[in-house]
């Protein structure tokens, strides 16, 4: 199935750089992969893997406690790294990883460790991660937080607040945000990442923020603020920190206080807030995604509220020039597609998973995804 629209999207008024409006033709294809076994249909770790001989998705499937690398469109299972939890290749508190390269594996753990391990799944280094400034209960990486290895350095996240609801807002500037490994040395580095000064000034926003890549730099993007931070990873510093706002997020979520789970819901419901920032080296273009409010009343069914959490009805994308710029936005379709995760950018565009759990066309037999090719044209 291939779907052709085109939108007219001006320039959004508050960017303060010059920008040229541009025409966006927003191109839409389709690609479904038959799993050969049972796997979770939105890994909640997914990345794709270039070679000489093709495109692998690597997914990581829970249910068999596996890292799969499937062959692309196929979906042949072409090499499986399985986490074992004992013995001597243990990793008993394993929550995600990165390929790095050839044969190397960078695993998060708990307690706070690296692990690295080949692709028979050996383990070759574990190194415990620790902070001087804030005690650490927990390290991880995600599909749209990866390691990154720049010289002999792996460079990791650290985007949760470590104690929420006892800290006060002082406090957001001694949680540093990036970390380094040495992998000859093994040792740990710890940079002056922070949220912003004013992150708290009206309430307590909730942690967390996703990362990409782009010549040697980390775009650093905060889920519940407009500003995108950029860390060389050379110097080892902020270069650069620009507000990127959508027109689509006005409404914070503070949690001030321990609510009920209904509350608590509600709550994040009514607020609007940003999730994954992907770059995309095909188009020299960023895509940071965003969940809009919405009222559960107006669904027009009645749906469990926790599902509702992790399977919004709408979910849209900004397209960000090379410099921060905003482009344009679009907002999906109710319930067109799922964007928690299982997102990743390939040479035809953005694939974005179509296998919504509350659309009328949700298969648990296939992966499906939206290729979302935003073609720009000067006018």
């Amino acid at each position: 199935m291939r779907i052709f629209f085109l939108l007219l999207i001006l320039i959004a008024t508050g960017c303060k750089d010059s920008v040229k409006e541009k025409k966006i033709d927003f191109k839409t294809n389709f690609l479904e992969i038959k799993l050969l076994e049972t796997t979770p249909v939105n890994p909640r770790y997914t990345q794709l893997i270039a070679s000489d001989s093709g495109e692998y998705l690597l997914l990581l499937n829970d249910f068999k406690d596996k890292f799969q690398f499937l062959e692309l469109p196929s979906g042949g299972i072409a090499h499986e790294i399985t986490i074992q939890r004992e013995g001597e290749n243990g990793i008993s508190g394993f929550n995600a990883g990165t390929v790095t390269g050839w044969d190397s594996l960078w695993v998060t753990n708990r307690p706070p460790s690296l692990v690295l391990t080949n692709f028979s799944g050996e383990v070759l280094k574990k190194v415990t991660i620790i902070d001087d400034q804030t005690p650490l209960t927990v390290i991880r990486s995600d599909f749209d937080r990866r390691m990154h290895q720049y010289g002999n350095k792996i460079f990791g996240s650290q985007p949760l607040f470590m104690d929420h609801h006892g800290m006060n807002k002082d406090a957001i500037q001694k949680q540093r945000l990036v970390f380094s490994l040495d992998i000859n040395t093994g040792d740990v580095e710890w940079y002056d990442v922070f949220y912003r000064e004013d992150y708290w000034d009206k309430g307590k926003k909730p942690s967390g923020y996703s990362w990409t890549e782009k010549d040697g730099n980390l775009y650093i993007a905060p889920w519940h603020d407009h500003e995108i931070q950029v860390f060389d990873l050379a110097s080892e510093t902020i270069i650069q920190r620009k507000e990127v706002k959508s027109n689509h997020v006005n409404k914070p979520d503070y949690v001030n206080e321990i609510l009920p789970m209904e509350k608590a819901l509600a709550n994040s419901f009514s607020s609007d807030h940003y999730k994954s920032l992907l770059y995309d080296k095909y188009r020299n273009v960023f895509y940071r995604f965003f969940l809009p409010s919405f009222d559960p009343e107006n669904l027009e069914e009645e749906y469990n509220h926790l599902d509702l959490e992790f399977s919004r009805p709408y979910s849209g994308v900004m397209v960000l020039d090379s410099e921060l710029n905003i482009i344009g936005e679009h907002i999906f379709d109710k319930f067109q597609v799922y964007s928690l995760n299982n997102h990743f950018v390939g040479e035809k565009g953005l694939y974005i998973s179509a296998n919504n759990p509350f659309n009328p066309e949700y298969n648990e037999d296939m992966l499906k995804y939206l290729i979302f090719t935003p073609e720009l044209r000067e006018d």
